[in-house]
């Protein structure tokens, strides 16, 4: 009975996207906004937004069969931990850069480790997701291990961060287009825009804190 009940649970959440879609987009963009301008705040519609992404990945139906977009699932309960550091780490850099919009120098050996783990790991999950109902195995793949890297380097504070999720982002732009999810593809759109925003503010007012 129980099973059942949470079947029909599932569906009626899969049948019913188009507002919880509405409630991540809100609060992505609001997030993407506060986030060029370094604002604490951003992390909080972080978690909003992907609270709200995760039930949307984890109950999609294709063709009426549920087909969970399970490297999406993953990213975003990765993104939740990853803004709850961020809040934290965010306070010890406000304070050593005085209050004003932080930015540390990324090393060449992390840039380096990153690189590697988007080339060994895009290959390697891609073939995991294949194994199961995933549409996009390939696309869901790459957008996630792109993703991982981008969300640390942003908790992290490296302004490299923007070129990393613009790849991404464009990934998952393909993934949600795929699934007729159009107010996703539109937020992730919109992340793309504010990218490019965010790492020209960035460059141009960042201090630099070590």
């Amino acid at each position: 009975m129980e099973t059942v009940l949470l079947s029909d649970f599932v569906r009626w959440l899969g049948d019913n996207h188009s507002w919880i879609q509405a409630i991540s987009l809100i609060c992505g963009v609001t997030y993407m906004v506060l986030q060029i301008f370094q604002h604490k705040w951003m992390w909080y519609f972080s978690i909003a937004a992907s609270t709200a992404a995760c039930i949307i990945a984890s109950t999609n139906l294709d063709g009426g069969a549920w087909a969970p977009l399970w490297a999406q699932v993953a990213l975003n309960v990765y993104l939740i931990v990853i803004a709850i550091i961020g809040i934290i780490h965010w306070r010890k850099l406000e304070s050593e850069s005085g209050g004003k919009l932080h930015i540390v120098r990324l090393p060449r050996a992390r840039l380096i480790t990153c690189l590697a783990i988007i080339v060994l790991g895009t290959p390697l999950l891609a073939w995991v997701l294949g194994k199961t109902s995933d549409p996009s195995p390939l696309l869901d793949g790459a957008s996630l291990v792109i993703s991982l890297v981008a969300a640390y380097l942003l908790s992290q504070s490296h302004v490299e961060q923007y070129l990393f999720w613009i790849v991404a982002n464009t990934l998952i732009i393909i993934v949600y287009a795929t699934q007729a999810k159009w107010l996703m593809a539109i937020m992730y759109t919109c992340y793309n825009v504010a990218c490019i925003m965010g790492y020209i503010n960035w460059k141009k007012n960042g201090v630099i804190v070590e």
